[in-house]
């Protein structure tokens, strides 16, 4: 397997939020969404059973998904419009709390990927106290790259209501995109907004940044901050391993080697990583298949690879053994 297709599969969590508020976004425009047979893994009211959470590729498989049955390349947007301030959870909380503006976007930055995010924040000084923040994919080369920065662009302009300034306190926006109703997200935005740009940037005012919030409380700051940090420490642990699995899985492809070899190489009992892998809420099993249902979808988008190349990249004998994946699996909750 080429190195090109390794980096593409560095897997990341998606904040299960983000689902959340598409499945409630698509219902709202009168589609049938638990009739597609992605998405009727759902309940009825928007959550995966048991409230578990799925991997970055089945979750892109989702919001590809969900973005052909809208038909709205744009869809990304009005999922960050309908984000509640308090979906972001302790972060939120935190922020709210914060000292001043520049302390609740620095505090957004750090602990961000608590939620899965699919994006990366740069913090750019500038001249006389201003600040830019720089938006980006976690992976450039994502299908879903349009969908998570507008979504990211539209839930930041939206909190910003929260956090009391005198000012308003963006001076001017840039994105990549320009959406159909570029007058709605100029609303939004409240300030110059430039289109087609290079790189989604939002440039704060120093003045602002720094002014006093009246909402502040020390206290309450570093209280949920101890929380958000051993929250961070026990995340970052999960994923590691979760994602060391998975990465495993798609180097020795298409050799597939048991749960003994990988737990053997991971320094662990077999008993150990299974009991692992069940608090995440999954097995080895359920993660070698869903590696290859993504990989299999990807390659079969490529167009250029034969169904049985494909079934010999992802570790099957013959083309058969694919077509019952591709035509039985569907995205199960890990």
């Amino acid at each position: 397997m080429s190195t090109e297709l390794l980096a593409r599969q560095e897997r990341i969590s998606i904040t299960p939020q983000i689902l959340f508020h598409t499945f409630h976004e698509l219902q709202h425009r009168g589609l049938p969404i638990r009739q597609d047979p992605l998405w009727k893994i759902f309940n009825a009211d928007g959550f995966l059973p048991g409230r578990d959470r799925l991997t970055f590729l089945q979750s892109q498989q989702l919001l590809l998904r969900a973005t052909e049955l809208a038909a709205d390349p744009d869809l990304g947007l009005a999922v960050g419009m309908r984000q509640p301030f308090a979906s972001m959870g302790l972060v939120a909380s935190a922020m709210l709390a914060s000292a001043n503006l520049r302390q609740a976007i620095s505090t957004a930055g750090k602990y961000h990927r608590i939620t899965g995010s699919m994006i990366e924040f740069e913090a750019v000084a500038l001249a006389g106290s201003d600040l830019r923040i720089m938006i980006r994919p976690r992976f450039i080369d994502s299908p879903v790259r349009r969908f998570v920065m507008q979504e990211a662009l539209a839930v930041i302009m939206t909190s910003l209501n929260f956090i009391k300034t005198n000012l308003h306190p963006v001076l001017q926006v840039t994105t990549p995109y320009k959406p159909k109703d570029a007058k709605r997200l100029q609303l939004l935005c409240n300030c110059p907004v430039l289109f087609e740009q290079p790189e989604l940037s939002i440039t704060f005012s120093g003045k602002v940044l720094d002014q006093p919030n009246i909402q502040s409380d020390p206290f309450v700051y570093a209280e949920v901050i101890t929380v958000l940090d051993q929250v961070l420490k026990t995340e970052v642990a999960d994923r590691d391993l979760l994602q060391w699995v998975e990465s495993r899985i798609i180097r020795t492809m298409p050799q597939i080697e048991n749960i003994e070899a990988t737990a053997r190489a991971l320094g662990l009992s077999e008993r150990s990583l299974r009991r692992k892998l069940a608090e995440l809420g999954t097995s080895y099993r359920q993660v070698l298949q869903q590696v290859r249902l993504a990989l299999a979808l990807q390659l079969q988008a490529e167009g250029s690879v034969s169904r049985e190349q494909i079934a010999y990249e992802i570790g099957f004998e013959d083309a058969r053994s694919l077509r019952r994946l591709l035509k039985q699996e569907k995205p199960t909750a890990n």
